[in-house]
């Protein structure tokens, strides 16, 4: 009987179902030849694998980095402009002053040039809170010049309520303390929660209590153990001689919010008999003499001050702390902070909360003390961005000063006085547009060696997987034919069947 033999149809057709898997399959790897990781996963390359998802893993880090260079460069675009834009009110102001300076000038004229310079002037401040992304654009530490604020060159127990100085009585002075007790005290905006400030005293042998204040916390104070003993010297720093004599201890403080206030203790010269008030008595007359630093080892504040330092006396000359001090080094480095067991003051940190600084005197005798503040130098918004292989881009920060901060042209002398501000801040600008094409170069530099990096990247992984593309499209043709052939055969095995079929019917 003749029948109808589905075998090699059946065969056939798997064949071709095969075929068109492999086909597929084919199509697949060829698809992911473009993707290196697909690509050598297929091949079970481990090896290739794992360097192409590092190259990878490194590339992506590479982009974010571009990004962030990008930003950088618009930030420093943005830096740019407002330095630009200060300049351009200097040179506005330095007219203003000049004008100023004209002493045909009415007053009513002057003071329209005045009220224009203070409007200037609050422009430029107004920009040092001007942000980018969230970052300020300039930092005051970064500017070039400061304002030294004068807490009292030569401010002493002479001075009266008529001065800034505020002058009282004290109601809560130590129980051994004599004679009329008085305090002196001093309040100043000095424009920034953090800073230095120098003072030097000289109260004699009596000595006095100093204190500097941020806002309503005090900071530094002489009178360490705060314990009142009944004694005529408690809570008083002496030196030696009288504190008219020229032998002053000084303190060389800094305090920043976040950070335990600190300072230097520098001994300055032994000092000498000499008058610092003249033959007068008084501060500030022609008698005055104009030589007071020369030494002629009449006084030497040095056991007091070791004393008062909590660091031992040269009676016992044992301590560890001490030992320097007597054998003739000063340690002008050594910072001291908190307090010591027996010293003569203490600190505290700095709260950040004020820009206003107090300085007290409470005394019962005469003293002299001389005090500045200047700001810290060191800046605060210096940016980093993380770069390969330890190849960091640092920029440094750029500031407009605040040198101008109490000037103005009301009369011939301010309007003189600052046209030499404008001169600083002038050449400031200058100073920091040199700092942002620094910054411009490292970012151009940098940009430059990262396309390399980029590019060297790119270049191992498409040596990597050069060959894939090939080997695919090859193993592609191949199954391609084989899946032709067994089409084909298949549709004579369907052809033939149909002829026999038509035959026997």
């Amino acid at each position: 009987m003749i029948g109808v033999d589905t075998s090699s149809i059946a065969k056939t057709s798997v064949s071709m179902h095969r075929s068109a898997n492999r086909v597929q399959d084919s199509v697949g790897r060829l698809l992911n030849s473009g993707n290196a990781v697909e690509s050598l996963r297929g091949q079970g390359d481990s090896g290739g694998l794992s360097m192409v998802s590092r190259l990878g893993a490194e590339n992506r880090t590479k982009t974010q980095l571009a990004q962030s260079m990008q930003n950088a460069v618009t930030y420093i675009h943005m830096q740019e402009a407002g330095l630009k834009k200060a300049h351009q009110i200097y040179e506005r102001m330095s007219v203003l002053a000049s004008q100023a300076m004209d002493p045909m000038l009415s007053d009513s004229d002057r003071a329209n040039l005045n009220s224009e310079f203070q409007a200037l002037k609050k422009e430029t401040f107004s920009m040092r809170s001007e942000k980018f992304q969230g970052s300020y654009l300039f930092d005051d530490m970064a500017a070039k010049y400061f304002p030294e604020i004068d807490f009292g060159k030569g401010f002493n127990d002479q001075v009266s309520g008529d001065s800034e100085v505020e002058v009282g009585i004290l109601t809560s002075a130590p129980s051994g303390w004599t004679g009329t007790k008085k305090y002196y005290q001093l309040e100043k905006e000095v424009h920034f929660n953090s800073g230095k400030f120098v003072l030097d005293i000289n109260g004699g042998g009596t000595g006095e209590r100093y204190i500097l204040k941020q806002g309503s916390e005090v900071i530094f104070d002489t009178a360490g153990n705060d314990v009142d003993n009944g004694l005529s010297k408690d809570m008083q720093w002496a030196t030696e001689g009288t504190a008219y004599d020229h032998d002053f201890d000084r303190f060389e403080m800094q305090y920043a919010p976040g950070q335990e206030t600190k300072f230097k203790f520098v001994p300055l010269t032994a000092g000498n008999s000499t008058k610092v008030v003249g033959a007068d008595g008084k501060f500030g007359t022609s008698d005055d003499p104009s030589d007071t630093w020369s030494n002629d080892t009449r006084y030497d504040n040095k056991d007091t001050y070791i004393s008062q330092l909590g660091l031992g006396t040269s009676a016992e000359g044992s301590t560890e702390e001490s030992t320097p001090w007597l054998s003739g080094d000063d340690r002008t480095n050594h910072y001291f902070s908190g307090s010591l067991p027996g010293g003569e003051w203490k600190t505290n940190p700095a709260n950040g909360l004020s820009t206003k600084l107090t300085l007290r005197v409470e005394a019962n005798t005469i003293f002299q003390i001389n005090a500045t503040y200047t700001p810290l130098d060191e800046p605060t918004n210096d940016k980093k961005l993380v770069g390969i292989d330890g190849n960091d881009i640092n920029l440094n920060s750029v500031g407009i000063g605040i040198i101008l901060v109490d000037s103005s042209i009301d009369s011939i002398e301010q309007a003189k006085e600052t046209l030499n501000f404008l001169e600083k801040e002038i050449e400031n600008v200058s100073t920091q547009m040199a700092t942002l094409g620094a910054n411009m170069s490292q970012l151009e530099i940098a940009g430059e060696r990262l396309s390399n990096q980029v590019y060297l990247s790119e270049a191992g992984i498409s040596r990597l997987t050069s060959d894939v593309l090939v080997d695919e499209s090859t193993r592609l043709a191949k199954e391609q034919i084989r899946l032709q052939s067994t089409q084909a055969l298949l549709a004579q095995a369907f052809s033939l069947t149909e002829n026999i079929l038509n035959t026997l019917l």
